[in-house]
């Protein structure tokens, strides 16, 4: 059945593919999926070519701790489509843009589950409108905020993380709803595209489900203060993380 408040905008990127196919093979339906389309066809921020997630290897026995299995060749449209979720494409890849914040405002949803491309940050416009937007941080918070922040915890902790939040206009700060942590995968090359889409959508998967029970968002940490903002970690940071195994 359809969660009739919830609807998702999104980018069509890996991230966004794990996360339509995690609800659906959980029987998590959203009600309507607003895409946030180029119309230039362009690649943009988290978006990547054709065949490169293919050829990605994903260790099955990492699949069994999450409750899903992600098919990175199927494309969104068919997964979207096969499932029967209602979905529109957005003429604009900027989720402050007019257009998005005029399709979001029409509908009847009050919260949205956003996923768009590499890099964008919700501004006061969007935050401002009569709609919650939640947001799986790639991230143990408040531990670690902003960009990248996997590596880091990778280096200081042997851990990945994952945080679900209300967003906010201050970066990686709403209250947060459900956090865990994650052993790193056995091959840390595919932490980008794979990995770290997998384990944000497991906990967007088990913020939905306790949703679903009473109709009630639960909050683990509603103070969401502290911690540290990190930025796009340094390429030899990144490579001294996916090296390590300690």
């Amino acid at each position: 059945m359809p969660l009739s408040d919830i609807g998702m905008i999104i980018a069509d990127t890996p991230r966004s593919k794990t996360y339509v196919q995690a609800l659906v093979q959980n029987k998590l339906v959203p009600n309507l999926v607003l895409i946030m389309k180029s119309e230039l066809n362009d690649m943009l921020p988290g978006q990547t070519a054709d065949g490169i997630a293919d050829s990605v290897h994903v260790i099955p026995d990492q699949f069994s701790k999450v409750g899903f299995v992600f098919k990175p060749s199927e494309a969104l449209e068919d997964t979207l489509t096969q499932s029967g979720i209602p979905f529109q494409y957005v003429p604009s890849v900027d989720i402050n843009s007019d257009e998005v914040i005029f399709a979001i405002q029409e509908r009847s949803e009050t919260v949205f589950i956003y996923s768009g491309f590499g890099g964008a940050i919700l501004r006061n416009k969007i935050l401002s409108i009569d709609k919650k937007f939640l947001h799986i941080h790639g991230g143990y918070l408040p531990d670690y905020k902003g960009s990248t922040t996997n590596y880091y915890s990778l280096i200081n902790e042997n851990e990945c993380g994952a945080s679900s939040i209300f967003m906010e206009e201050e970066i990686d700060s709403g209250p947060i709803l459900i956090r865990r942590r994650f052993s790193p995968p056995e091959d840390r090359r595919e932490i980008d595209y794979i990995y770290d889409s997998i384990f944000r959508a497991k906990v967007l998967v088990e913020t939905i489900q306790k949703f679903s029970i009473d109709g009630r968002w639960h909050f683990e940490v509603p103070n969401n203060s502290g911690g540290e903002t990190y930025f796009i970690i340094h390429p030899v940071l990144k490579h001294i993380a996916i090296l390590s195994n300690t």
